[in-house]
């Protein structure tokens, strides 16, 4: 199976190097990723300023390696339409913090599986919890002995797959289960910091102000468990009750 790995994290980091020394034991695997970290871009393209590409490669692995100065969604999208890659899955990861809940909708690891599932081809984000450098050997190994059941839950196309580990060892994990997102809300005031050459900026704090209930089933309070989670998505938002609603309203009053 040909498989393109990528991320947001920057084709350097442990997450992306741990998943494709596991995967190509098996398969073909070709790594294009950004050339720099990109966390929390989301789905931007870049339009108005030239990509570039540079061979690179990661330690331990004969993949090939692409590292493009990008966002992860330009990555997935150059890959297949310019370096004449048609994979049979993209899978983004392993990111280095968990991407649960409403996290989804910042990640630039999800958003290259998204990517790819709007172009035709099977997706599946996989994160790790926590910003440790720790365990990705394990969550690498896991994921690429039970791939085969990871796709099997990709069960419609135009689908991705959000898989995420727990920050522990691979004799820790109590399972896998199934999760929808947790409301992820965070603060939104700006702390005001001094910078280095003069002049104020402002940042925003990263520490969630939600916490889901104990007897909760959504990925976070799983992840909190020890638990695996898979939550199926697609990016087509509409809110198809809404608009039959308004639908009618507009019929009705127009």
């Amino acid at each position: 199976m040909k498989i393109l790995v990528t991320n947001d994290d920057g084709y350097f980091a442990e997450g992306i190097a741990a998943l494709a020394k596991e995967l190509s034991k098996a398969h073909e695997v070709i790594v294009c990723a950004p050339k720099f970290n990109q966390s929390c871009v989301g789905h931007g393209l870049t339009l108005k300023v030239p990509l570039t590409v540079e061979d690179a490669s990661i330690e331990g692995s004969d993949a090939k390696v692409y590292a493009i100065d990008g966002t992860p969604a330009d990555c997935v999208r150059f890959a297949i339409s310019m370096l004449d890659i048609r994979p049979d899955v993209v899978v983004s990861g392993i990111n280095r913090a968990g991407n649960i809940g409403t996290d989804v909708l910042y990640s630039g690891t999800v958003s290259a599986a998204e990517e790819a599932a709007m172009l035709g081809v099977r997706a599946i984000a996989v994160s790790k919890e926590t910003t440790s450098h720790d365990f990705f050997p394990d969550a690498a190994a896991h994921f690429a002995e039970n791939f085969g059941l990871f796709l099997g839950c990709l069960t419609k196309e135009k689908r991705l797959l959000n898989v995420n580990y727990p920050n522990l060892p691979r004799e820790s994990y109590r399972g896998i289960r199934a999760a929808y997102l947790a409301e992820q809300v965070y603060s939104g005031e700006y702390k005001k910091v001094e910078l280095e050459g003069g002049g104020f900026g402002y940042i925003t704090p990263s520490e969630k102000i939600t916490e889901c209930s104990p007897t909760d089933t959504c990925d976070e309070k799983y992840i909190r468990d020890g638990f695996i989670t898979v939550t199926p998505l697609k990016y087509d938002v509409t809110d198809y009750e809404h608009l039959a609603r308004i639908s009618a309203y507009i019929e009705k009053t127009y």
